[in-house]
């Protein structure tokens, strides 16, 4: 008797082809994905090399190399002027370098001098592959907050740059006189970890990726935890902070404005907090509209007279 199941079972020759077509299949999607990462890595370094071009255009100004005694190898561009009062040291967000702020050494804002460091990680500034936190960035800092007499330093960060900045204010709290954030990123709840920057930071993929897009993903992901670590810490924060915004920012969300307003009203220090918003301005800021980068720091100056007049 023949058993009925025997006539919906493919037969040996017929069950072959269908494994073949399967294994062909399952090349062609390797392959594909293969090639399609090849593609992304290749356009991904052609995108980096085009940016890093931007830092010869701060070779006009003189460039200098120092080290600190937190282990940081530190690279940045100076501009002095004579009469000056203040040093403004410009901190440049992830990925990036000095030439973030190239407008406002072409157009230098009066009476100050001007420094533009490039953070661990990026171009010539090491270390190179040290796990990025905003504590270790902040403590890069250090050897370029002199502020002998009679000069203030004031930190301007744009972007991932914005809480180096608050950070480095709360530890040298008798060098830094004043902070402007740039569509600065503080707070914790606006920050997201996507499923491909955690693929980015697998070993192997990461030591393909180059070294500024590497340093940039890597300090993305820890972002959050440092931010949920520094709040707590606003609260003794003792000099003026200006937060300059633009509401059209689809980087950095224009809430974290709100977020740090909260924060010092919270801790009774509304007086130390200012902000200058502007409808129609994205991320880009510093390059885009330099004047309201120059308004914000004659705004923080002044701030900065007022509350040292009422201590």
């Amino acid at each position: 008797m023949t058993d009925p199941n025997d006539a919906k079972s493919p037969t040996p020759s017929a069950a072959a082809p269908k494994r073949k077509r399967r294994r062909w299949w399952l090349i062609i999607l390797v392959v594909v994905v293969i090639g399609l990462f090849t593609l992304a890595m290749s356009y991904l370094h052609l995108l980096i090399f085009l940016y890093s071009l931007n830092d010869h255009a701060m070779t006009n100004f003189p460039a200098y190399t120092v080290k600190d005694s937190y282990g940081h190898t530190i690279r940045y561009f100076e501009l002095k002027q004579t009469n000056a009062e203040w040093n403004l040291v410009y901190i440049h967000g992830t990925p990036g370098d000095a030439s973030a702020f190239r407008v406002q050494f072409d157009e230098p804002f009066p009476n100050a001098n001007l420094l533009a460091l490039e953070r661990p990680g990026f171009v010539d500034s090491k270390p190179a592959r040290r796990r990025p936190s905003l504590a270790d960035q902040a403590d890069a800092l250090s050897a370029l907050l002199t502020n002998s007499p009679p000069h203030k330093t004031i930190l301007i960060g744009h972007s991932y740059g914005g809480p180096i900045a608050v950070q480095a204010a709360l530890k040298f709290t008798n060098q830094v006189a004043g902070v402007i954030l740039i569509g600065g990123s503080v707070d914790p709840a606006q920050e997201h970890v996507m499923l491909i920057q955690r693929i980015g930071d697998w070993p192997i993929i990461s030591w393909i990726l180059p070294r500024a897009a590497r340093q940039c993903n890597r300090e993305l992901i820890t972002l959050k935890g440092d931010l949920i670590r520094l709040k707590p810490q606003l609260a003794n924060l003792s000099v003026p902070v200006l937060m300059l915004h633009g509401e059209k920012d689809n980087l950095v969300p224009f809430a974290n404005v709100a977020y740090m307003r909260a924060q010092l009203d919270a801790a009774g220090k509304s007086n130390l907090f200012d902000a200058l918003t502007f409808p129609a301005y994205n991320h880009f800021i510093p390059w885009e509209h330099p004047d309201a980068v120059a308004a914000a720091t004659r705004k923080l100056i002044s701030d900065i007279q007022q509350q040292s007049k009422m201590n």
